[in-house]
């Protein structure tokens, strides 16, 4: 067998606060198969955002190993790390802390589009901002991150992403400050970007985001994956007591709603 686009083997992670050890990740094991969707389900604490720095070389763990392509990341050296993360790209939950204020969003774009010849970085770009929504592009390339709304900013973060041409995006919760409309268009918007072969690890805290647009899903609780496997199997058959509890916080008209 063929190894995953990504795999975690063994990830532990605890940190030192406030005079005592804080564990955020227990012996984790997650891998993500080229093209595929993994939602990493859980409460906030439980260790996902965590686990997902470790995923893209941002954070070294204490114990456990990230493969890419079945490459141990630390043990690469420095070029061939630099050139393995350009396969690997984030969008971060809040993307206002994410962009250069001094920059704007044709800058943040070219600097992204580093590897393609100057002189087509700026049609790149538009394209980039056309794809995403953020029209007109050709207006919206002199403007700054503060002059954008939170929903513009947020489509900036994935045309960014995009612009590398990655194999795998890891999103850190990148609706949760979304109104309903905005979510909606964003998970068209990421499940666009999946029909270009685009591979997923989203981070999220709510099962119906999972529910939409994972084909696997990992519970994480208190640094534990609890339980992983086929989105429909976990969510439908839930195995372990804390993903039922997840699924039944869910808010449902029917409970509150009498006939």
């Amino acid at each position: 067998m063929s190894e995953p686009l990504l795999r975690l083997a063994g990830i532990a992670k605890t940190f030192y606060r406030g005079g005592e050890h804080v564990t955020a990740v227990v012996d984790a094991d997650l891998h993500v198969e080229a093209g595929e969707s993994v939602a990493l389900v859980g409460e906030s604490g439980s260790g996902k955002s965590t686990l997902a720095r470790i995923a893209l070389g941002l954070m070294v763990p204490d114990k456990g190993k990230v493969f890419l392509d079945g490459r141990c990341l630390a043990e690469m050296t420095p070029a061939v790390f630099a050139e393995a993360r350009t396969a690997m790209q984030p969008i971060f939950q809040d993307p206002g802390q994410s962009f250069n204020p001094r920059r704007s969003v044709g800058e943040a774009l070219a600097q992204a589009l580093w590897r393609a010849p100057r002189e087509t970085r700026r049609e790149r770009s538009i394209d980039l901002l056309n794809r995403v929504g953020l029209r007109p592009a050709e207006t919206m390339l002199a403007r700054y991150p503060h002059e954008l709304s939170g929903g513009q900013k947020q489509r900036l973060a994935v045309a960014r992403a995009a612009a590398m041409a990655p194999r795998l995006i890891v999103a850190d919760e990148p609706l949760s400050g979304a109104d309903v409309s905005i979510r909606g268009q964003m998970l068209n918007l990421l499940s666009e970007l999946r029909k270009d072969g685009i591979a997923f690890l989203m981070i999220t805290h709510d099962i119906s985001v999972a529910r939409a647009f994972a084909d696997r899903v990992a519970v994480m609780h208190r640094g534990l994956i609890v339980e992983s496997g086929p989105a429909a199997a976990v969510l439908e058959r839930p195995g372990h007591d804390y993903t039922r509890r997840l699924i039944d916080a869910v808010p449902r008209l029917d409970r509150y709603v009498s006939a």
